[in-house]
């Protein structure tokens, strides 16, 4: 793991292959850290002939931290119903800018995106805003924010607001919750593995014993407003991968960003759900290294 400084905060990186070639950012989700991005996957992607980096974005893994913290889904309801973003909150453009930073340290001028969930967005963000620093978009299981869409699951949106018993004094708990929620919005067509997801829970907690403020995550998504402009000014190649049984972000949602953005090609992969499993990286490189390689 390596450490930059940028104007705002410092964030936490692994770099995989040589710089020398193209280099493939990617965006995590909502309140997890670049471990979510495999290093299997990264190294296979790495293998193509790209320079892969994976980063904690802010308030995950061994990035910085906001303060004060927010612990419970009250303090988050309150600041957005205030309608406008005070401190210590931010919003996904913010984490735009956090990915401009990163690049800008590294002294990256053009860089592939590839953002899934909540990173999906910030992509979105980054193909339209900052044009000239991005080669193309690969925007898997996300959403255009659009309020008119299927919106998330009843049930699966109170299993992601409700606070998890500690890792610390109630492990076992702590991990059943986070194996239920997982298990929940998974594919149905392929194997859970339980054994690796306690793995990737237990490796975030060795790199930092602070849990991820997820909520801050929440409520930058809550701050960004949707707006047409964003995929209609988006003009570099765009691929979307979504599942047709996502529970957090229906099928719909990918169906309304291949409308919406210019030249988009869309991968509809039947049975899917809200994850990326590893039987699916072969097909998702395979179509990136087609396309971009």
């Amino acid at each position: 793991m390596k450490h930059i400084q940028t104007p705002h905060l410092t964030l936490c990186y692994e770099d995989f292959g040589s710089s020398a070639n193209p280099c493939v950012l990617l965006l995590g989700g909502l309140g997890t850290s670049m471990t979510r991005w495999t290093v299997d996957f990264c190294q296979q992607l790495a293998q193509r002939g790209f320079y892969v980096i994976r980063y904690d974005h802010r308030d995950t893994g061994c990035s910085t931290f906001t303060s004060p913290s927010i612990t419970h889904p009250g303090e988050l309801m309150a600041a957005l119903q205030k309608g406008k973003i005070e401190t210590p909150f931010y919003s996904l453009y913010d984490l735009a800018q956090d990915a401009i930073d990163l690049l800008d340290q590294l002294r990256i001028e053009q860089a592939h995106i590839m953002g899934r969930s909540m990173g999906g967005i910030v992509a979105q963000i980054l193909g339209s805003k900052y044009k000239e620093r991005v080669l193309s978009l690969v925007i898997i299981m996300s959403t255009s924010l659009n309020p008119a869409l299927p919106q998330t699951d009843p049930l699966v949106m109170q299993q992601m607001m409700t606070p998890l018993p500690s890792y610390f004094t109630a492990k076992e708990d702590h991990l059943q919750a986070r194996l239920t929620f997982t298990k929940r919005i998974s594919s149905t067509d392929l194997p859970f593995n339980e054994t690796e997801e306690i793995a990737l829970i237990e490796e975030d907690y060795r790199r930092n014993t602070k849990p991820n403020q997820t909520l801050f995550h929440v409520a930058a998504v809550g701050f960004t407003p949707y707006t047409s402009a964003i995929t209609k000014d988006i003009n570099c190649p765009v691929m979307i991968m979504h599942g047709t049984l996502d529970p957090i972000f229906p099928q719909e949602h990918a169906l309304d960003l291949h409308a919406s953005i210019p030249q988009s090609k869309l991968v509809l992969i039947d049975q899917m759900g809200h994850d990326l499993h590893p039987n699916r990286y072969a097909l998702l490189l395979e179509e990136f290294s087609h396309n971009w390689g």
